[in-house]
């Protein structure tokens, strides 16, 4: 791939996705039961692994996730599972893969208690 090739991509991704930094990182949100939690923000990419963006700002994406919890029937369905959010910053590992940091962890019977 030419110069020119690889800085046009570059400009696409930045159009398309969020790319994250260590200045600027971004959010994952996922339940320990079924997965990944959708966020409002348009996925980031790291390399050639593009993900979904649950949020860009600490504090934001944790209250974000407290009203995911409220508005959702999660805790009802799975009342043992756990709510995890993770900083990606975009470092990879030695194969290359996005590293996510578990920053914040909240159970359903928390979240009941707390949150309800």
């Amino acid at each position: 791939m030419t110069n020119q090739a690889q800085n046009t991509e570059n400009q696409d991704n930045k159009s398309k996705y969020i790319i994250p930094t260590k200045e600027k990182p971004v959010f994952k949100a996922e339940c320990d039961f079924f997965g990944y939690i959708d966020g409002p923000y348009k996925d980031h990419i790291i390399g050639n692994c593009v993900s979904n963006t649950f949020g860009v700002d600490f504090a934001m994406s944790i209250n974000y996730l407290h009203k995911w919890i409220k508005d959702s029937d999660a805790i009802n369905n799975w009342p043992k599972c756990k709510f995890n959010l993770y900083v990606i910053d975009g470092s990879t590992d030695k194969y290359g893969d996005p590293v996510m940091k578990k920053v914040y962890t909240i159970s359903a019977s928390k979240a009941k208690k707390y949150l309800f």
